[in-house]
């Protein structure tokens, strides 16, 4: 069984065709990126096609095939106008594409050379592809000082070196000799994070014997003894591990790899990869390396032509062994978050592209994401459909870890859900819907534990999603915080009062996209307080079995 996975958005381009047509594997699978649906399927070889919206006009186009034969053919990712094909088009028109993953199910590794379309691996048919950012989208660049404060204030861990190949054929490596007797145990480690290169080789031909190829783009592995672990938001520690076979001088080299073979290669002088640390023990001692989080210090050797950038990016990684990474001298709680399976209920602030998977990548917790847009837990007394987020409470996986309940907005500004009172146990009031889903989710999972999200208002720009606002059924919103709160603390659940983050009336216009959605500074603002707060809780073991 394989996956094809496209994540895309619709620009003047709206319909997109996942199509193989080789006989052991046939199939077709069209999308349509305005209403987030499957148009139409065919093929004998097609188990399923689904759409998952990310929010923000995104979604997740994923074609599931049974390979019934050995086959060789080109699996493709196509669009038109309104799913016609071929058709005449106008050198301008398209659509965005995120990423292009084939992968076997139930992996994570892309069979494709890379996830990017822009990827030269990617053969390009009637079609231009370009580095580009679709519109109402902010850019990354002018969020950096707003990152960098961040980081100093609740990491405290602020850059990573770059590693940058020569101009021109060359070597492009950095080391510090070593020394090593015949048969001791050799641990090199280090955290490394893709750039214009992602492909790492850590080598050496004397002494402790290794060459090992860390593809920093899919996380993988190759070479004897070498392991790959994601630490989150684009950064690996890779590991190698090897005894000694002779007494001898070495230079364990970081070599930086073009995207396919090995060494020389043609650099361009700027292109390269980020490295936050080296370590190398003997014997399961001390790191011996100095230098060891900024390789550009006179400490460490380069090839001719290569350069090494100090404070070239930002370390936004886990410390889950704070030892070895070199952070504080003890448990900050990272580590019992790390491979966390955590299903997230919520609403559209929850199943967007928001905070969820930005803090994903700062814990290294496992996402399942059943947040609904437009959502509440209980009845709605609008136009709204009632239910939508309960609903989902029973597709939360047995083994969940962590379940995150974000009741949202919509109760109070969309669907009026009447306000009740503590003793409401059933669907039909705000206060009935926390007790009932909290229940329902222990039923459902009965070793996950829960831990609440508390609502932020919207800005005053808002119609109806705000505090100052009285709804229809008489009550204001911070009636409907006051529930959340009252019922985490009577039922002994943690509680994440988002609002305390610093968003909410007063900073919508910071931190809002629409009064309301976060903006790319509102979601790294909600996710870092969120992560935080889970680090606290697992300090006191609130989070353990």
């Amino acid at each position: 069984m394989i996956e094809h996975v496209v994540v895309a958005k619709a620009g003047e381009r709206s319909a997109l065709q996942l199509i193989h047509n080789g006989g052991g594997a046939a199939y077709i699978a069209n999308f349509n990126l305005e209403e987030g649906v499957v148009s139409s399927t065919s093929g004998a070889n097609l188990v399923s096609a689904a759409v998952t919206d990310l929010g923000s006009g995104w979604y997740e186009c994923k074609a599931v095939v049974l390979v019934a034969a050995n086959v060789t053919n080109n699996v493709q990712a196509r669009m038109s106008p309104a799913g016609a094909l071929p058709y005449t088009g106008d050198g301008t028109s398209g659509m965005y594409v995120r990423s292009i993953v084939l992968r076997k199910q139930g992996l994570t590794a892309n069979l494709f050379p890379s996830s990017d379309p822009i990827n030269a691996a990617f053969t390009e048919q009637n079609v231009t592809v370009s580095s580009t950012t679709s519109p109402n989208e902010p850019s990354l660049a002018s969020l950096l000082p707003l990152v960098k404060q961040l980081d100093v204030t609740v990491n405290g861990r602020m850059t990573a070196s770059k590693l940058v190949e020569q101009s021109g054929s060359g070597f492009p490596s950095v080391w510090q000799p070593r020394n090593v007797t015949n048969g001791n145990t050799v641990e090199i480690k280090v955290i490394a994070k893709k750039a214009e290169r992602f492909r790492l080789n850590l080598f050496s031909n004397a002494g402790a014997i290794y060459d090992c190829t860390f593809n920093l783009d899919l996380g993988t592995a190759s070479g004897a003894g070498a392991t790959i672990a994601a630490l989150g938001n684009g950064w690996y520690e890779c590991t190698v591990n090897v005894t000694a076979i002779a007494t001898s001088g070495m230079n364990p080299q970081h070599r930086i790899y073009p995207a396919s073979g090995g060494h020389p290669y043609v650099g361009g002088g700027v292109s390269g990869l980020y490295v936050q640390r080296s370590s190398f023990r003997i014997n399961g001692g001390a790191n011996v390396n100095l230098s060891s989080e900024d390789l550009s210090t006179s400490s460490w050797t380069k090839s001719v032509g290569a350069t090494v950038t100090p404070n070239a990016a930002l370390y936004l990684g886990l410390l889950s062994d704070p030892t070895n990474l070199g952070g504080d001298p003890y448990d900050d709680g990272s580590a019992a978050l790390v491979g966390k399976k955590w299903t997230a209920l919520g609403s559209s602030i929850t199943i967007g592209a928001y905070y969820a998977p930005l803090l994903a990548g700062q814990t290294g917790m496992i996402l399942t994401n059943l947040g609904v847009s437009g959502s509440a837990l209980g009845l709605s007394t609008t136009g709204y459909p009632s239910y939508g987020m309960s609903n989902r409470i029973v597709d939360i996986p047995a083994d969940t870890e962590l379940v995150t309940l974000e009741p949202g907005p919509n109760a109070f500004g969309a669907q009026e859900t009447p306000l009740g009172a503590f003793g409401d146990t059933t669907y039909a009031t705000h206060y009935g819907s926390l007790w009932a889903a909290c229940v329902a989710i222990r039923a459902q999972a009965p070793n996950t534990k829960i831990v609440m999200i508390g609502t932020y208002s919207g800005g005053p720009g808002h119609a109806t999603h705000r505090v100052g606002r009285v709804n229809g059924q008489g009550n204001t919103m911070d009636q409907f915080f006051e529930a959340e709160r009252y019922m985490a603390h009577a039922l002994g659940i943690p509680f994440i009062d988002i609002s305390q983050s610093g968003m909410g009336y007063i900073t919508s216009t910071l931190y809002m996209s629409d009064e309301l959605h976060p903006n790319a500074a509102g979601s790294l603002r909600h996710a870092t307080y969120a992560a935080e707060c889970l680090r606290q809780m697992a300090r006191r073991d609130l989070l353990g079995a």
